[in-house]
């Protein structure tokens, strides 16, 4: 009779047990979140870009683009010149940028602070920061400015990331 005590006891000890995946993806992710929030309040503390600042990112971006031209990177220089008209639309409209952002990150700090306690909610809020981060883009800026790689990659290490966190979905409670 006590060895099926001890039994049920051994289960439920291993039951506890934090998975080691979800500890090194909520590691990974709270490096890629904390850089992102970091960023943020970097942001906000240094305010509003100013025109000649967002000329001078731009036109470094372009002589950038025009370096790889020259040296026949065709397709570097267009999305380097691309992704710099998206940063100059993304600066006149730094506060709601900043805003989506923010929700954007701290979404995904909590979502991963609940995971690691356990907690289901946090899976949830993993998804809406990958929902955000994907769909945010389309919020702020207009689809032409958006590349199509750069969505395809934001999608595969979203979609990667939600199915290996789901793998650990019977470890959290509720």
């Amino acid at each position: 009779m006590s060895e099926g005590y001890t039994e049920l006891e051994q289960n439920q000890e291993e039951n506890k047990k934090r998975p080691v995946l979800l500890t090194v993806l909520c590691i990974l992710s709270f490096i890629v979140v904390g850089f992102g929030l970091l960023g943020v309040l970097f942001s906000l503390i240094g305010g509003e870009p100013t025109e000649d600042q967002i000329m001078e990112t731009y036109n470094l971006s372009i002589n950038f683009a025009n370096d790889m031209r020259d040296k026949q990177v065709i397709w570097l220089a267009e999305a380097i010149e691309q992704s710099a008209d998206l940063v100059v639309y993304q600066q006149h409209r730094f506060w709601l940028v900043s805003l989506v952002n923010l929700v954007m990150y701290a979404t995904g700090f909590i979502g991963v602070l609940f995971m690691i306690k356990g907690k289901r909610l946090g899976f949830h809020l993993y998804i809406i920061y990958c929902l955000i981060g994907v769909g945010g883009m389309f919020l702020i800026a207009p689809s032409n400015l958006i590349s199509v790689p750069s969505i395809i990659m934001s999608l595969i290490f979203s979609g990667l990331f939600v199915f290996l966190y789901s793998r650990n979905l019977k470890w959290m409670n509720k």
